[in-house]
C-alpha cells in the first residue's frame, strides 16, 4: 500500500482530529465514534479517488473503529482530568507559587554550600537552583504533555503492527489490472 494510506499515517491524523475534539470526545463514546467516523470520511474519498483495492481500506477501516477509540479514550480521560486541575501544580503555578519555589531553590542551594558533608562549593549552585525553581510548573506540565504524546504513539505503534495482515487481506485479483475486452 502507498504509505499515505498506512494505518499509522491514517491513525496519526484521526488521532490529530480526535484532539482538536478532546475535551467534548473524551466524555461521550458516541462522540467518539463520531469524531472517528468524521476524521475518516477524508480519507475514504481520497483512497476511493486513488482506485486502490477496497478490501484494504474495509479492513482498515474496521480495525481502526474496532481498536482506536477506546485504546484513545483510556489514554485521552485521565491525561483530560489532569489538564483540568492544572497538572496538579501547587497554586496553579502562579507567581506567588513561582517566588516560593524560587525561594526554596536559593535556600536548597545555600544549604548545600554550607553543608560540609555535601561536596558542593561552587556560589552558583543556589542560584541555578532558584531558576529551576521558577521554571518548575512549566516543567511538571511539559513532562505530562510528553508523557500522554508518547502514550498516543504507542497506540500507533500497536496498530502499525496490524499493517502486514491488513495488506494480506487484500486478494491478489484486485491488485491486478482490469482485463482489456477481446
Amino acid at each position: 500500500m502507498t504509505p499515505e494510506f498506512a494505518i499509522g499515517k491514517v491513525a496519526g491524523d484521526v488521532l490529530a482530529h480526535l484532539e482538536r475534539q478532546r475535551e467534548v470526545a473524551v466524555r461521550d463514546e458516541g462522540a467518539t465514534v463520531r469524531a472517528v467516523e468524521t476524521a475518516l470520511q477524508p480519507i475514504r474519498v481520497a483512497y476511493a479517488d486513488s482506485q486502490l483495492p477496497r478490501a484494504y481500506f474495509d479492513a482498515l477501516e474496521g480495525e481502526l473503529r474496532a481498536s482506536l477509540p477506546a485504546a484513545w479514550r483510556a489514554v485521552a480521560g485521565p491525561f483530560t482530568e489532569l489538564e483540568a486541575r492544572g497538572f496538579g501544580r501547587w497554586r496553579g503555578g502562579d507567581l506567588g507559587a513561582r517566588l516560593a519555589y524560587v525561594l526554596a531553590g536559593l535556600t536548597l542551594g545555600g544549604l548545600i554550600i554550607w553543608l560540609p558533608f555535601i561536596p558542593i562549593w561552587e556560589k552558583w549552585v543556589p542560584f541555578a537552583l532558584a531558576i529551576a525553581g521558577w521554571w518548575l510548573p512549566d516543567a511538571q506540565g511539559a513532562w505530562h504533555r510528553r508523557r500522554y504524546g508518547k502514550e498516543l504513539g504507542r497506540i500507533i505503534r500497536r496498530l502499525e503492527g496490524c499493517q502486514a495482515a491488513l495488506e494480506a487481506g487484500v486478494p491478489m485479483t484486485e491488485l491486478l489490472p482490469p482485463a482489456a475486452p477481446r
